[in-house]
């Protein structure tokens, strides 16, 4: 029986493509949003969610970080998708008769050189996928969108430029989330912990909490802070640090951390992605 995979978006849309990736074979299960995915997997009528974290054009997915707090997921895998923007028109349209193009705003951002230079009006679209699938439904022929291979391929559109973007460099890195905890420690592999964090309201207690970490000889490859509450006095931290809980360093680390801070959350512990070792 093949997994279920939930994803936020259409079918054609990026997140649907990394599922592809990452599960070949597995059934891809659309939501209108993160919040969605994120249920189904939690209730267990799916085995994961595909979830955008970070892009390395745009930054942070903002939504994300508001949903991680509150959900009963764990990470139990990284995977890091190559995003390769096409322009897509109907096939019965032709490039000289496009005045229009739309897409999730931030695929227009990162086309903006192109677009500029083909002299387009834009239009937001509220999704990649979402916009190719609005063209090809209602045949219109002087807008052209901007999406994935896989997008074209679904709604039959034309693809008038392979290589759309400003850049050639720009991934997408998602988390694979389930409602079971990643129990798995091999001491030949490598790993990423990563979790959420309050320290107390006290002078030097985000300073003694890093202190710890670099005494113990533990690297932090991630820390984003954001205010909560209406005071806008408490301060949270996302953090992912290299190292697995059983490892005595990582563990003297966080006995650390545990001490300094009122709230921990972990998110989960994963293996590290092989996309980190590229050259």
């Amino acid at each position: 029986m093949s997994k279920k995979i939930s994803f936020q978006g259409v079918e054609g849309a990026y997140s649907n493509l990394a599922v592809q990736e990452f599960f070949p074979g597995a059934e891809s299960v659309p939501c209108k949003t993160f919040e969605i995915a994120i249920q189904k997997a939690e209730s267990g009528s799916v085995d994961y969610a595909m979830i955008p974290i970070e892009n390395s054009a745009a930054g942070r997915v903002a939504d994300i970080h508001r949903l991680l707090p509150k959900s009963q997921l764990h990470i139990n895998y990284e995977h890091f998708q190559k995003v390769e923007h096409k322009l897509l028109i109907h096939p019965d349209s032709q490039l000289p008769d496009i005045k229009k193009v739309i897409s999730h705003e931030q695929a227009l951002a990162q086309c903006s050189e192109k677009i500029q230079n083909l002299d387009f009006d834009i239009l937001i679209g509220a999704d990649t996928a979402g916009s190719a699938k609005m063209i090809s439904e209602n045949k219109i022929l002087d807008t052209a969108a901007i999406a994935s291979s896989l997008a074209a391929n679904i709604y039959n559109l034309k693809t008038v430029d392979e290589s759309f973007a400003n850049s050639k460099n720009n991934i997408t890195r998602f988390y694979v989330m389930s409602k079971n905890e990643n129990e798995e420690f091999d001491p030949k592999k490598k790993y990423i912990s990563s979790f959420l964090f309050a320290v107390n309201n006290t002078p030097g207690s985000l300073f003694k909490v890093m202190g710890g970490f670099a005494t113990n000889n533990v690297n932090m490859i991630k820390l984003e802070s954001y205010n909560y509450g209406a005071d806008f006095v408490i301060t949270e931290f996302y953090c992912e640090i290299e190292g697995h809980p059983n490892q005595d360093n990582t563990k003297f680390a966080l006995d650390d951390m545990y001490h300094y801070c009122s709230k921990v959350k972990k998110l989960g512990v994963f293996e590290k992605s092989i996309y980190r070792s590229r050259q």
